[in-house]
């Protein structure tokens, strides 16, 4: 009940946000991840993506996100399959980086129109988020 409020509420901001800024940004972010994952699959066309990862305040710091990582990897070694995300923090970046998943391309969003917080900003340098895949071991390696 709590994370469908927050969902919710998340929803409702995006939607009360302007929606140029949205629009803008989706415009300004759907290239730069194509070429990254174009790079990082390297021609692969079936993969799993890693949409949304967040943790309530109250429960970070505990291994939930990696515990649920773990398991996503569990399910993609088994299809043999990499997992495609961006992690939008540093933070978040080097959680992946410790559960085997590479940086493939560094991105900046808003470059000269927002800080690194994603508040506007003339000038601003922009904020980073990280393109990386995971791939899994051979099927030869787990047997």
């Amino acid at each position: 009940m709590e994370v469908a409020r927050s969902v919710l509420s998340l929803l409702i901001y995006i939607l009360v946000s302007s929606l140029t800024t949205v629009q803008r940004m989706l415009a300004e972010f759907e290239p730069l991840a194509d070429k990254a994952k174009t790079k990082g699959l390297d021609g692969q066309k079936r993969f799993y993506y890693v949409f949304f990862v967040g943790t309530r305040v109250d429960a970070r710091g505990q291994g939930l996100c990696s515990a649920m990582m773990r398991r996503y990897q569990e399910i993609a070694s088994h299809d043999q399959l990499p997992i495609w995300l961006e992690a939008t923090t540093a933070k978040s970046m080097k959680i992946y980086e410790k559960l085997g998943w590479e940086v493939v391309e560094e991105m900046v969003l808003g470059k000269g129109a927002a800080n690194a917080d994603g508040n506007r900003c003339k000038g601003g340098e922009g904020v980073k988020i990280w393109g990386m895949v995971w791939w899994p071991k051979p099927a030869a390696e787990h047997s």
